[in-house]
């Protein structure tokens, strides 16, 4: 038996400067077709390969990774619980078996939860071999009888019961709080995400290691994207399905405090992971943290323990997702095919670069995380059901992904979580809109002869002429010298800076209470107000010949649907007819692209 030095690995290869340790003059440097079955091999970054281990019977592997079965004076290993002081052992040959035992017992979990019969050994994927079947190598956990089916979860339950009875949850704990050698913590957290598949793992690690949320949060904000920030968030999704199933309130609290939104925000807009050479693994970090997100956010009551700002940069960022999601074809690469030399710093679009490549990208759950918190939040949802763009938008996408779509067929959840919205947001409310409308129409005559007004309004008027403030929620106009409010053409109680705000004000909530609203709904112009009854209209033009939008600007599609903490400001002339009259030629363009809808959800950051 010979301790060999292979000349490559998978190891070295995610990072081009590392290096193999020394070894003694005796090891040979040896291509991959020169190392034997028998042969000790050592690779970079302290992890060796030992021909015992290339198995997947997971009782030897977890008496190699548990260290049980060697005498405690023997198993001298930083990994060990019952060592005194751990930390400050060296890595020894008895380490680096617990380390190849721990990604070979990864390994297995992982192709036993995928329901398949074959998975990859550290050996075999250093030296590029195929795959081996669990039977033959070593795992004796299926049934006897080949013509019996495989219940595979069964077994996957049966290798999750030895590892906790075992320890070795423990053991990995401890190799994942060891940053010694590169790549122990990716494996660590793999094995735990397999495991915490069963819910009753997952509330054993957080009852047992309290403090692990807050490691896996600082792991995603500061961790390698492959390494370790994509298999934290996989071990927090499972954990976030225990922690919201069983209401673990101290739990939940320990992300919000954290502000894991405002974490996952910031990293989504990172720009150095949307390169050609980083996109495949932001999908996926992506898909995680928004599915992570939708499972936090399910309950309203949940909803309102987040801040008002970590709401609205969720709600923004997913508005941003949906509408890239319909960007025209020449925008889907940018200048990836114009700039060879720099093709790999480019940033692209990539859920278009998903779809292109058959890759299922996270706007399924960015669409269900938008609607959680967009029902939970009336004056963001009243905004967004109101808007005629947003709708153009919902429009578009209905056509891209509907039942007709090649979509379809790929991802049927991006259909259904659309079908959702138009259901929850917009056909729901023209139910409940239809019910108020024949209320208010018999309450009509009685609502107006019961209340008077005249005398009062204009004792009001001339009383606080100079301190009343605009009645539009979403404006923080107050009356002056320069600008003279006027009141509600059919209440004459409200009063407004501008006609703009009055007819905003109008399809947020005074519909509803306006003495004079049937002369209102009578009137012919519903170019604020929404009375359809369905949520989507005949698409435009444009849709009609394609099923994508073209992009006539290079911003983002930010959003800001309601204020926050903003000061009162005392308006002037010129500014109060910049915000709230805009020319006749800029509203014919915002009627025909999605510009009319960023300028307006813009509209409230502008004030600043």
């Amino acid at each position: 038996m010979r301790c060999i030095a292979a000349n490559r690995s998978v190891l070295t290869v995610l990072d081009q400067n590392a290096t193999l340790p020394d070894f003694n003059d005796n090891n040979q440097t040896a291509m991959t077709n020169d190392i034997e079955c028998m042969d000790i091999i050592q690779f970079a970054d302290g992890w060796y390969s030992y021909p015992d281990l290339n198995t997947f019977n997971s009782d030897l592997l977890l008496d190699t990774l548990t260290i049980r079965h060697i005498k405690p004076s023997k198993a001298v290993s930083p990994w060990n619980v019952r060592a005194e002081n751990p930390t400050v052992i060296p890595l020894t040959e008895i380490a680096t078996r617990q380390l190849e035992a721990l990604f070979n017992l990864s390994q297995l979990l992982f192709g036993l939860a995928r329901a398949e019969q074959s998975n990859y050994t550290f050996r075999d994927l250093q030296l590029g071999q195929q795959p081996q079947r669990f039977r033959e190598a070593g795992f004796n956990k299926f049934p006897n009888n080949n013509n019996r089916p495989i219940d595979f979860f069964a077994i996957f339950q049966l290798v999750v019961n030895d590892v906790v009875k075992s320890g070795a949850i423990d053991i990995v704990f401890m190799m994942y709080k060891d940053s010694r050698i590169r790549c122990v913590k990716q494996k660590c957290l793999d094995l735990l995400s397999n495991v915490a598949t069963i819910p009753e793992v997952a509330r054993l690690i957080l009852d047992r290691h309290s403090d692990f949320l807050i490691q896996l949060v600082q792991g995603i904000r500061d961790g390698h994207l492959i390494e370790e920030k994509i298999p934290s968030l996989s071990v927090l999704l499972r954990l976030c399905k225990v922690i919201v199933n069983k209401n673990l309130l101290d739990s939940y609290q320990s992300l919000i405090d954290m502000q894991f939104i405002d974490i996952i925000i910031d990293l989504f807009d990172t720009s150095e992971y949307k390169y050609i050479d980083s996109v495949v693994y932001f999908i996926k970090f992506e898909s995680l943290a928004l599915q992570c997100l939708n499972i936090m956010l399910q309950c309203a009551e949940h909803v309102d323990m987040w801040s008002e700002k970590a709401q609205i940069r969720l709600v923004n960022y997913c508005c941003t997702l949906l509408h890239k999601s319909v960007l025209d074809d020449e925008q889907k690469y940018n200048h990836h095919h114009h700039h060879n030399n720099n093709q790999n710093k480019t940033e692209i679009n990539h859920l278009i670069y998903a779809e292109q490549h058959s890759i299922i990208h996270s706007l399924s759950y960015a669409t269900l995380t938008f609607l959680s918190v967009v029902r939970c939040r009336k004056e963001i949802g009243i905004f967004y059901r109101e808007n005629e763009h947003f709708r153009e938008l919902l429009s578009a996408m209905r056509h891209k992904y509907g039942p007709r779509s090649e979509f379809i067929s790929r991802d049927p959840s991006i259909s259904n979580a659309l079908n959702q919205i138009a259901t929850i947001l917009f056909e729901r409310h023209q139910r409940k809109k239809k019910l108020r409308y024949h209320y208010y129409q018999q309450q009509s005559k009685e609502y107006v002869k019961q209340y008077s007004y005249g005398q009062d309004e204009d004792e009001d008027q001339d009383e606080n002429r100079q301190y009343r403030k605009c009645s539009n929620s979403l404006c923080q106009m107050i009356e002056n010298d320069q600008v003279q409010f006027q009141t509600c053409p059919h209440c004459h109680k409200l009063t407004y800076c501008s006609q703009y705000c009055r007819e905003v004000h109008w399809t947020l909530n005074h519909n509803l209470s306006c003495r004079s609203i049937n002369n209102y709904i009578r009137k012919e112009d519903s170019t604020v107000l929404y009375t359809n009854n369905r949520c989507y209209e005949t698409l435009p033009a444009p849709y009609q010949d394609n099923n994508t939008l073209s992009m006539l600007h290079s911003s983002t599609f930010e959003t800001l649907p309601v204020q926050i903490s903003q000061p009162v400001i005392q308006p002037t002339i010129e500014i109060t007819h910049e915000l709230c009259y805009p020319s006749s030629a800029s509203t014919t363009t915002k009627k025909k692209s999605f510009k009319t809808l960023l300028s307006l959800l813009r509209f409230g950051s502008k004030r600043r």
